[in-house]
This record gives C-alpha cells, structure tokens and sequence, in this order.
C-alpha cells in the first residue's frame, strides 16, 4: 500500500498518514463535519465518510433530503425584506460579514532610463559589446585589467554608478566612441577623477574635426541635460579673450572639405532663417529644443559626410543662433560656449562677415553681465573683423553693439559717432548684396538703437522721439524688440524730471500687450525693471490696473 509522507517541522522521523489517528471534529449547528483528513467540504455539500468522493450535490448526504437548516435558506424571504445582515435602508448592520473584494495586482513602476541607458540604447550597442569595448579601452590606456562584465553594465543602465572613477572616466571614454561626441562622468551623474568646472565649448579648436566635435556634445548634452550648465558651470568673463585673438589674427586651419555640400548648407540656412523669424515673433522659449536637437543632427551628418567652407558657415549661423537663443532664455554659460563654437566654424569658413555677427553677439552678452570693458573691446574686434566687407547691413549691426557698449559706459561722443555710422551704413545698403542673417536690420532698428543708447545716457527727450519713430517704422512681425522699445519708452517717461505717467502707461501697455505671447527672458527682465519703477506711482489708478496685468502675466508665465 502506498502511503503519503511528510516531514516534520522540527525535523523528526517521517510518518505515514494513515498511521496517525485524525482527530474528529465536533459538529455544531452552525459548522458541517470536517472531512476526512481536514479540509473543509466543497461548496456546502458534505464527502461521505471513507468514500473519498466529493457528493454530486447538496442531498448527497441525506438521500436526497436537504437538512432543515439548508431548506430553510432556501426558500425566499418575503417580499420587501432586506437580505440577511442589512437594515431596512440597505445598510450593512453592526457585525455583519462584509464582502471583500480581492486588490487588482498593481504593476510595478519601472524607472525612467537615465542617460547613460538612452545613449547605448540609441546607439545600439548591447550590454556586452560595451563591457568589451571598456576592458579593451581600460588594457590601451590605463594599462588595467578591469574584467568589466555586461551584468554590471546593465545595473549602470538601472542607475548604478561605478565606485571607482577611473572605471567611470573610462567607460565614459568608451562611450564618447559609441556616440560620436564628448560626454563626461558628470554627465551621467558619476564621479570622475577630474577635479576642475566644467570647459566643454570654452576652448576654440585649431582642426575643423574637433570643432565639430564638440558642437555636437554640447549641442547633445543641451539635448538631454537641459539643466547641466545651467546648474554646474557659470559664465567665464575671460574666455573670450583666446578665441577673439585666434579670429582677429587666423590661426585656425580652414576647412577643405571641397565643394560639395551645397544643397545641404542652402537647407540649413533656409531653416535657420525660418527659426530667426519664429525668434523674433515668439521668444526663444518656443523653438530653442527644436533648434537644438535640428544643430545637433546637421552637425553629426557633417562629421560623417564631410563638408567645405560652405557647410561650415551655415553651421556657424546655426550655432550663433542657438547661442542667442540659449542667452535669451538666461542660458548665459550655454550661450557662451555656443558663440565661441560658432567663432570656430566661421573661421574655419573664412567668413568674416558671421565671425563679425558673432563678435558682436559676444559684446553684447559681455555687457548685459556688466563686462562693461570687455563689451566695448569686443564690439570693435567686430568692426575690425568685417570693415574690409561691402556689406552696409552687416556694418549696421556691429556699430549698432558698439554704440550700445558705448553708451553704457557713458562715453556720450563717441557712441554719437557710432550711431552716425549705424545710420550711414541703413542709408548706403540701397542694393547691396548682404547675407540672410542681416536682411531684417532697418531704419526701425536704426532709430531703436539710437532712443536706447540714449535713456542710457539720460537724454530722456532724445530718446523718446527716437523711440516714437521706430514705433511707425518697425515691423509688426519683430515682437520681442518692439515691446523692448516700448517698455524703454515708458521709462523715459517716467524717468524725466516732471514724470509723464499718462504717456508712460500709454506705451507700457503697448509693450506688455505686444508681450503676452512672448516667451523671453529679455523682455520679462525689461518689464520687471518698468514694474519696479511705476511702484513709486501706485496711487494712480491707471499703475494700479497695469501692475495687477503684468503680475497675471508672470504668474500664467509660470
């Protein structure tokens, strides 16, 4: 006879079933006898004793007869009477059973992939090719066997991180290899052996090759770490000191890359002219990613196709305007760094006239972070760099940042005699050839500069009539500099003497209507600065409303 066995708990002798007697459970009126060994019976039915079968149905054990008890449940109540355990409301009753109903299993969360996992992953390249690719790397130039295994890499994908930063400085190596563009442990939120901030972008690269290179990590690391030189890197007042001399005296290697490349340049620069025109309407905060993400792309293409001086100048208009888009939204680190790459690429074209645009970007920055010295040096670096050039507008815009820089210092003649120029050069264009980037600086520019240059200087009715002039001439479409205009308006009204607040609330309202669909960090600074000024006049009911409409305006902004 076969016999089920089990072992004990405490590790005793194994026994047979059926040689320990069951104990019998007693019946009560409420509880069925326990069936043989122990389990209670199916669905209310009770097993007859030593048969080993389940009964077919609920009279099994009484030839057909149900017990009272069962009887009685199974007749209906009377007609209105609540079931069992519930009052006459339906209500459940004090100790009555209440039905569970089982938890629906809740699916784990499965964390977000970090950065190092969206990059292999991108990349396509497995778990064990890297760990190869890591050993190998470790072997060639650490002289280390690290025996780096794919399970490991893989909890790097899950967000571990390498104890040791020499494991951490090489895989992050490896994986500038697999992607194409330098990424750092910081990056990936490791701890490297480097100690100092971080100097991505603030050097300017004698070989084409690497300054390609390198727009495209920082253009990637934009991309995917919108916050990393927001938070971890400031802007360095000296570092345009090398690049501007590299410019002004051509030691960077020209790109020879032949002529080919043609359709894809006339493509960037068709685009880059489009995002301008977006810029001017709408504010950096509505298209910087897609700028960015559309740099990052053509720069990659270029590093695997190649490209000639063509190529490299509609990238180096790309850059600069992914600078200026990165300063408008307060990115000044990022900024930085994408003017500097930009000054690279233009070199490396011989363009003088967009390593002109792009020095006179840079004066601008440097004087709205009050590199006041800096900003002047710059803006005359510009002219020097385009005064060779037969292109008025070009020659517009940079005397437009010296005069600025000028002003801001408080040398009132000589930012006269650059504003003379500015004028000069609006007047000569007539028909002159100039680049796309240049074709939107007109009399309306010309006039602005001047009423801003001005309210810097404190000539409040010089300013006013300048600015009043750009009013008629400038067009609708430049959003963000005619609320600039607007807001300096109001300013120099409240700034004179006998302050006109009629005529400052006049043209504060123009400027804060002409706001609402910006997103600019210029313009909320300017209007900030007008908001701190109309505070001196709030008994006037008419500050009052405005005040009340520009703090709806930030808070919807935020």
């Amino acid at each position: 006879m076969t016999t089920n066995r089990h072992q004990t708990g405490n590790g005793g002798s194994m026994t047979s079933e059926s040689s320990r007697p069951a104990a019998p459970i007693p019946a009560t009126p409420d509880a069925p006898p326990a069936s043989p060994g122990g389990q209670p019976p199916r669905g209310g039915a009770q097993p007859t004793p030593g048969s080993g079968e389940e009964p077919a149905g609920p009279d099994a054990r009484t030839g057909g007869a149900a017990p009272a008890r069962t009887r009685a449940r199974a007749i209906d109540p009377p007609k209105g009477t609540p079931p069992k355990g519930t009052s006459a409301k339906g209500t459940p009753t004090k100790g009555a059973p209440t039905k569970r109903t089982p938890a629906k299993p809740v699916p784990p969360k499965l964390a977000p992939p970090n950065l190092f996992a969206r990059l292999l992953g991108e990349a396509g390249v497995s778990d064990t090719r890297f760990a190869r690719g890591v050993n190998d790397r470790a072997r060639r130039v650490r002289r280390a066997e690290l025996g780096l295994a794919r399970t490991t890499v893989g909890h790097w994908r899950q967000g571990m991180r390498p104890r040791d930063p020499m494991v951490a400085e090489v895989a992050a190596a490896e994986l500038t290899a697999v992607v194409g563009y330098p990424v750092t442990p910081s990056d990936l939120g490791w701890r490297g052996e480097g100690q100092g901030g971080d100097d991505l972008g603030l050097a300017l690269a004698e070989e084409p090759r690497q300054t390609l290179l390198t727009v495209a990590g920082l253009s990637g690391r934009d991309m995917r770490r919108r916050d990393a030189l927001q938070d971890n890197a400031a802007f360095v007042a000296t570092a345009f000191a090398e690049p501007v001399l590299a410019s002004l005296t051509g030691v960077v290697t020209s790109a020879t890359g032949g002529t080919g490349g043609t359709m894809n340049a006339t493509m960037i620069r068709d685009m880059t002219e489009t995002f301008r025109r977006l810029d001017a309407r709408y504010g950096s905060g509505e298209i910087r990613g897609q700028v960015v993400a559309f740099l990052h792309d053509r720069v990659r293409a270029v590093q695997d196709s190649g490209g000639g001086p063509d190529l490299f100048s509609a990238l180096a208009e790309l850059t600069q305007l992914g600078g200026w888009l990165a300063q408008d939204a307060g990115r000044q680190a990022l900024a930085q760094r994408y003017y500097i790459q930009a000054l690279g690429l233009a070199e490396h074209a011989r363009d003088a006239l967009i390593a002109g645009r792009i020095l006179a970007a840079m004066s601008d920055q440097s004087a709205r972070l009050g590199q006041l010295r800096s900003s002047v040096a710059l803006a005359r670096a510009a002219i020097e760099r385009v005064q060779d050039q037969p292109a008025p507008r070009v020659a517009a815009m940079v005397h437009d940042k010296h005069a600025w820089a000028l002003a801001r210092i408080g040398d009132a003649a000589r930012c006269e005699q650059a504003l003379e120029k500015v004028e000069e050069a609006v007047g000569a264009d007539g028909d002159a050839e100039s680049p796309s980037w240049a074709t939107h600086y007109n009399a309306g520019d010309a006039a602005e500069c001047r009423g801003h240059c001005m309210l810097l200087l404190h000539r409040h009715e010089a300013s006013e009539q300048s600015l009043l002039a750009s009013r008629l001439i400038q067009s609708p479409e430049r959003a963000r500099t005619r609320s600039y205009a607007e807001a300096d308006l109001a300013l120099g009204y409240l700034r004179r003497p006998r302050p006109q607040v009629e005529a400052a609330l006049e043209a504060a309202w123009r400027s804060r209507d002409v706001a609402g669909g910006l997103r600019s960090r210029r313009v909320s600074e300017k209007l900030a600065e007008l908001d701190g000024v109309f505070g001196a006049f709030a008994a006037v009911s008419g500050v009052r409303d405005w005040r009340e409409s520009y703090a709806r305006l930030v808070r919807d902004a935020t």
